[in-house]
């Protein structure tokens, strides 16, 4: 066992061993401290800190004399992130590259336990497929020695769990935006084949810019490959945390489908609004229990400010059989994007103030209507589902609708990034019709007969009062083209006669002139 530093001397031998400063910088840094059997005084790791030469995490290792395991394969580890069951996770720097990364690390206890470095790997090469703006990037699987460790992106931010803890229930608009931004990684997960069978405001971090990505695919199941699964293999029934736990992966965590993610993602929603689980109460049995039986509580009743839209979608994220929620979570993301009054795009959401959809009727000839601009919010378009969520179409995409062996300082899930730029979203483009044709379109919620019938009619009927409303700007433009047209139309001998008649009003002109 490593004994603890007792002067400056004892703490520059276990630094030259560890192999985090070059000799000669460090003797720069020293050249003050002349007697070095003095104990290590805190101006000296203040000095080590600014200069940029350790970290304070660094620092508190060397002092309890250990000196092994601050370098993993090309990355030198600078301080732990955070520490979950199954890992931790540390905040590193490329040695050459100078880049940051997270580096999750896995216990060696854990390594000789059934399945956890199976399942370890598996989450690394399955992360290792996700390319998407919502994900967090996996670099990496390598050893050093006997250690294990994934390296990824290290995102500069926090998790949603956290953030609640620290600040209450999140904005209405942000949180539907922090959802939708999760909904858009699932998707594109699902489309990889993979279920995350985790979600839950822990395992979405949000960075400084306002995007949310999806941390954790540790629980990551194919279920198109049922036979490999690990889960199978070691006979663990159900896994998953129990407050975010859909009622068929309750029942048997083989069962769980892309549906199992909406519901978690439900449920999260409910949390980041409320600042509680759906079904917080209780034993773990009794709250698996209520997943399974009980109806989702009611939103209203712990935030009264949630607009009807995004109620009536958490109530059929919540349901409890798997068809009677949004069938993927691309439609999740649409309906949100339809309230926030965006397209699906995806990053930080627009902080402007919402404004009411201006209507652009289309000149003669053209097929339909389209709606320009953006949503206050539910209801306000001219044709709304009965719950507030404005009827879209969308394009289809392409593919359809605690410490560690070896490493100094114990052991955490980190949060923690470099930020990649985000395009548009080309999964799909809202569309909101006002025309005939949106009698039947297909939309993220039915919508009622009072609804159809207020909205569509009134758009479609020219010089209407949805016209009207319009503003006359849009209605000008037409008019104009076909006076334009009604002059262009006349026959020749018109315009000979006015000639003739311009040219006798001059002459009477002149005349009159001369006489005066």
């Amino acid at each position: 066992m490593a004994e603890p530093v007792r002067s400056i001397d004892d703490f520059v031998t276990v630094l030259h061993k560890s192999g985090l400063v070059e000799p000669h910088r460090l003797e720069a840094a020293l050249a003050r401290w002349p007697d070095r059997s003095l104990p290590v005084p805190e101006e000296l790791v203040g000095s080590l800190i600014d200069g940029g030469l350790l970290t304070r995490w660094q620092i508190d290792q060397l002092l309890k004399g250990r000196h092994k395991g601050f370098v993993l394969g090309k990355y030198r580890l600078l301080r732990v992130l955070g520490i979950g069951g199954m890992s931790t996770v540390y905040l590193a720097e490329h040695v050459t590259l100078r880049s940051k990364a997270a580096i999750k690390v896995l216990p060696l206890k854990r390594v000789e336990q059934s399945s956890f470095l199976a399942r370890f790997e598996r989450e690394a090469r399955h992360a290792a497929r996700l390319s998407h703006p919502n994900i967090v990037r996996t670099f990496d699987l390598d050893t050093s020695g006997s250690i294990h460790f994934i390296a990824m992106e290290y995102v500069d931010g926090e998790d949603l769990h956290a953030k609640v803890k620290r600040d209450g229930p999140l904005e209405i608009r942000d949180a539907v935006d922090f959802i939708r931004q999760a909904a858009l990684g699932l998707q594109h997960a699902h489309e990889e084949g993979l279920v995350h069978r985790d979600i839950k405001p822990a395992n979405l971090v949000l960075d400084k810019r306002g995007v949310v990505k999806i941390l954790d695919l540790g629980l990551a199941f194919e279920g198109a490959s049922e036979d490999e699964s690990l889960t199978r293999t070691y006979d663990e029934k159900v896994l998953g945390t129990a407050d975010y736990l859909s009622p068929e992966q309750a029942r048997d965590s083989h069962l769980a489908d892309a549906r199992s993610d909406i519901y978690a993602l439900g449920c999260t929603l409910f949390y980041i609004l409320t600042g509680r689980a759906p079904f917080a109460k209780g034993t773990l049995v009794e709250r698996i229990q209520a997943q399974m039986k009980q109806r989702p509580p009611n939103i209203l009743e712990a935030r009264a400010d949630v607009p009807p839209a995004i109620v009536e979608l958490y109530y059929r994220m919540l349901e409890k059989h798997p068809d009677a929620r949004p069938q993927t979570a691309r439609e999740v993301a649409d309906s949100l994007g339809a309230w926030l009054g965006q397209e699906g795009g995806l990053g930080r959401p627009d902080r402007q103030p919402l404004r009411r959809p201006v209507l652009q009727r289309r000149g003669a000839g053209e097929s339909g209507s389209s709606v320009i601009g953006s949503l206050e919010g539910p209801g306000t378009g001219p044709e709304s589902s009965s719950s507030g969520i404005p009827v879209v179409r969308r394009r289809p995409g392409p593919n359809g609708d605690s410490g560690t062996h070896g490493i100094p300082g114990g052991s955490a899930v980190g949060r923690g990034g470099q930020n990649q730029p985000t395009g548009p979203d080309t999964h799909g483009e809202i569309r909101i019709d006002t025309g005939p044709k949106a009698a039947a379109p297909r939309s993220t919620a039915p919508p009622s007969p009072a609804s159809a019938k207020a909205g569509a009619p009134a758009a479609a009927k020219s010089g209407g009062p949805a016209a009207a409303k319009a503003g006359t700007e849009p209605q000008a433009a037409p008019a104009e083209l076909q006076r334009k047209q009604g002059l262009a139309a006349l026959p020749i001998g018109f315009w000979v006669a006015v000639g003739v008649g311009v040219i006798v009003a001059i002459g009477l002109a002149l005349k009159v002139l001369r006489v005066w």
